[in-house]
């Protein structure tokens, strides 16, 4: 669960992510003509692009936004691309006609491009398209905004809009597109299986506007009206994706310049088209795509518009995304830096695969070197490479962690079962991973399982299953099975050390940072009391929120990862693959609408940073299943009293960060 920025920006600059494939020779005389290979990619797109408003100051004297001039032509440009570079069968409008489709494609413009007909073309999309089926959405036009009091999904306050060609109409009736009903779209889509990408050049893009150079402005005013439509409940997940790639981030102005098909062009399209065009870049993750594009807006001059992408970032577009985390790396000379640290689980002694891009990184191809973990500080890691590069390193590195190093003995494991082979064998699967150790006190323990004697389970101390089997002490397989569970737990108990004081040596707070995870319906300044043991108490059927607070003086990065009774760990605060942004002074930002899955404790980490993190590299999936519903045990009275978590052992020094940590008890008893 994460930040919800705007789907119709950040979508935008996912499609930037594939370009075509290098110059093929010339040719020769007698040669015979250059076949290409189909691409078997199948891409279906919707494309809008609206420079005439029916309700603009063009055609009504009292309207406060004006037509543009650009928006049609950087539409039809995006719609000539895909047919060039991916052998997209786009539509062939007839003379004058301003709606056309085929199998392939639908292209609206201008008067065409209602609110009805465009969620009409999303929707019907939707409802044919089979499962990896990519559905592209590109939009040019006006975007604006609206103040958001109830949901804070915004850092800002504000949610954002898309202005149909028959928005903004005097007597009221519905005309803007919302951000909650495109992701409704989304949410159905890659619950469906599809590949959704959205673009939309446009000026705030974490709220769709877009403000042109030169006084040309595709930025509408505000929306003071009513809020958006209630959407309809739509179950996320499923075997799609979504990216969403924005021309610009909140509070910059998307640029446009002289056009070429038309009397000006967005200065984001332009890049993405130039990049998708480069030699190699045809199966470019959208991570790799977005890098490109914010160096060419950057280099026309345009230093203070920065595109930026969320969602699926290691995927290709028409391609299934796979899940790697990787992590940028800087060096000058042979001083390698990686942009991850203590806060990002890293630690000393890991090692990393080097690649020049994500898309090697994806498909493991072209690897340049490996390296080690010299040094670990907050938010960064000295790298040390394993050899000598022979030739110079590319300008750009990216790191995917191959071993991850935990220290010897973080982790007191009881073998409690009877003497024999199946305990020898067990200690030995202990022993074997290096960092745990056997002891009779440990905190995780390893005991029969109770549906098959025969084989071993894994329990916490109070008794919480983690593992219901790990298999017979004599499976080839079960050493491999101890170890993975083992490494889950340790894991989080690392997550947990990052907790500090609320005060660091020098005795101030660099970051306060105010938390709040409680059952929904409470104002954010006003957290309810804990109750009785020191421990939010939420009954299984509730839904609940997180709030968190900038109670400092500076912007800071908020991140809350949630720790299930299984040892799952979740990014809560912003959704994973969303853009993160530093949170204002005195600005609540929350997530509603969540619920627990099974009762028992979860455990909130709370990290502000005065630089963004890799928060979502702590994720990981359970080890087994809880039945706990109440603080009985020791562990769950240690939980239940560590509501504000303080400085952990072994963390000396904290610097531009600060982490806390809050339980909540999930229970299936009435909540009085």
């Amino acid at each position: 669960m994460m930040r919800a920025v705007l789907l119709m920006c950040a979508l935008a600059a996912m499609l930037g992510a594939c370009s075509r494939p290098p110059e093929s020779p010339p040719a020769q005389a007698g040669d015979a003509p250059a076949q290409r290979a189909p691409d078997t990619r199948r891409i279906h797109a919707l494309i809008v692009g609206i420079d005439r408003y029916r309700h603009s100051d063009a055609r009504q004297p009292a309207a406060v936004f004006s037509d543009l001039r650009g928006a049609v032509g950087d539409a039809l440009r995006f719609k000539e691309a895909l047919a060039e570079l991916y052998g997209v069968d786009v539509d062939v409008p007839g003379p004058g006609a301003c709606d056309s489709s085929n199998a392939a494609t639908t292209t609206l413009t201008d008067d065409c491009a209602t609110r009805a007909r465009i969620l009409e073309a999303l929707e019907q999309s939707i409802s044919t398209l089979r499962a990896g089926d990519t559905l592209l959405f590109y939009f040019a036009g006006h975007g604006s905004r609206y103040r958001d009091d109830d949901a804070r999904s915004q850092d800002t306050g504000y949610n954002g809009t898309i202005l149909p060609a028959d928005a903004r109409n005097p007597d009221g009736s519905p005309g803007d597109i919302f951000d909650v009903e495109l992701k409704a779209l989304k949410d159905r889509a890659t619950a469906k299986g599809l590949f959704f990408v959205s673009i939309f050049d446009s000026c705030n893009s974490a709220t769709a506007t877009r403000s042109g150079a030169a006084g040309l402005s595709r930025s509408a005013p505000e929306l003071a009206a009513a809020g958006p439509p209630a959407a309809a409940a739509t179950p996320a997940g499923g075997d799609g994706y979504w990216v969403h790639l924005a021309a610009a981030q909140d509070g910059e102005e998307a640029q446009e310049s002289g056009g070429e098909v038309s009397a000006r062009a967005g200065v984001f399209t332009t890049a993405l088209l130039d990049t998708l065009r480069m030699p190699g870049m045809r199966d470019a993750t959208f991570g790799d795509l977005i890098h490109e594009v914010r160096l060419r807006v950057a280099a026309r001059g345009h230093a203070a518009q920065t595109p930026s992408a969320e969602g699926s970032l290691t995927a290709v577009l028409g391609a299934r995304s796979r899940t790697i985390m990787l992590y940028d790396v800087e060096h000058a000379g042979s001083a390698m830096t990686l942009q991850a640290g203590t806060t990002s689980g890293i630690t000393p002694g890991s090692r990393y695969a080097l690649y020049a891009s994500q898309a090697d990184a994806v498909l493991r191809r072209g690897r340049i070197d490996t390296a080690s973990v010299a040094e670990v500080a907050g938010t960064t890691a000295r790298l040390v490479a394993d050899t000598t590069p022979a030739v110079p390193l590319p300008p750009r590195l990216v790191a995917e962690e191959i071993a991850h190093f935990l220290p010897a003995r973080s982790l007191e494991v009881a073998v409690d079962l009877p003497a024999g082979p199946a305990r020898d064998a067990a200690e030995a699967a202990v022993l074997a991973t290096g960092f745990a150790a056997v002891s009779p006190t440990g905190g995780t323990r390893l005991v029969a399982a109770v549906d098959d004697p025969g084989a071993v389970a894994m329990r916490a101390d109070d008794g919480t299953l983690l593992a219901a089997s790990l298999g017979r002490a004599e499976d080839p397989a079960f050493r491999d099975r101890v170890a993975d569970a083992l490494r889950k737990v340790a894991r989080v108990q690392q997550l947990l050390a990052l907790r500090t004081s609320a005060v660091t040596d020098n005795g101030a707070d660099p970051l306060p940072i105010a938390a709040c995870i409680a059952a929904d319906g409470y104002r954010p300044t006003a957290c309810p009391a804990l109750q009785a043991g020191g421990v939010r108490r939420i009954g299984m059927g509730e839904r609940i929120t997180a709030t968190v607070i900038n109670r400092g003086s500076r912007p800071a990065y908020v991140y809350v990862l949630a720790i299930d009774p299984r040892n799952a760990v979740d990014l809560v605060l912003p959704k994973p693959g969303e853009f993160d942004q530093p949170l204002p002074p005195n600005q609540p930002y929350r997530r509603s609408g969540m619920s627990f899955d099974l009762p028992g404790a979860y455990r909130f980490v709370v990290i502000a940073s005065a630089r963004p993190l890799r928060a979502d590299a702590f994720q990981q999936a359970g080890t087994g299943a809880r039945d706990l519903a109440a603080c009985t045990s020791p562990l769950e009275r240690l939980l239940c009293a560590s509501s504000e978590g303080r400085r952990a052992v072994g963390v000396t020094a904290v610097g531009d960060w600060s982490a806390q940590v809050s339980t909540v008890l999930a229970t299936s008893e009435e909540i009085p």
